[in-house]
C-alpha cells in the first residue's frame, strides 16, 4: 500500500489520536476498542470518520469503515466516496473485501452505498468476543 493521504481536507493518515476518537465513541467500540498502532494497516481519518484498509494477499485488501452517529448521512456517505475514489486511483490493489456483522444493518446499508456488492456469508468473532454472523462483500477495481 501508498501510505500518502487523500486530497481531502482534514484527511489523516494513521493518526491514531483521530483513529481513536471515533472508534472510542460509545456507539461504535467504546473504550475496550481503543488501539495504541494501526499495525501493517493504511487508515485514513476525518473528523467522525475512519476508512482502514488491511492487506490480505497481493492486490486484496480488507476494508473497514466506522462513523460516529452524529456523522452519519449523505455527507459522510460523500466523504467515504471521495476516500474510495483516492483508493481506487492511488493503491495496487483490484479487489476490496469486507465483513459486516448482521447487528451492524447500517453498515450493511453504507456497503451498498459505496458500490460493494453482496459476496457471500461467514460466522467470525467481533472485536467484542461474540461470534455473529457476517454477510461479505466485494468491490473490484473499475474498468
Amino acid at each position: 500500500m501508498i501510505f500518502t493521504a487523500p486530497d481531502i481536507p482534514g484527511a489523516r493518515v494513521n493518526d491514531i489520536d483521530a483513529i481513536n476518537a471515533v472508534i472510542t465513541h460509545p456507539a461504535i467500540y467504546g473504550e475496550p476498542g481503543r488501539i495504541v498502532d494501526v499495525e501493517d494497516r493504511l487508515v485514513v481519518s476525518l473528523p467522525g470518520i475512519v476508512v482502514g484498509f488491511r492487506a490480505v494477499r497481493c492486490r486484496v485488501h480488507e476494508c473497514h469503515q466506522a462513523v460516529v452517529p452524529e456523522m452519519r448521512g449523505k455527507e459522510a456517505i460523500a466523504a467515504m466516496r471521495r476516500i474510495r475514489d483516492w483508493w481506487w486511483e492511488t493503491q495496487p490493489s483490484d479487489l476490496m473485501i469486507a465483513a459486516i456483522p448482521d447487528n451492524k444493518k447500517a453498515a450493511r446499508f453504507t456497503m451498498h452505498a459505496l458500490g460493494f456488492v453482496r459476496w457471500g456469508e461467514i460466522s467470525t468473532r467481533c472485536p467484542d468476543g461474540i461470534e455473529r454472523h457476517h454477510v461479505t462483500y466485494k468491490m473490484e477495481r473499475p474498468r
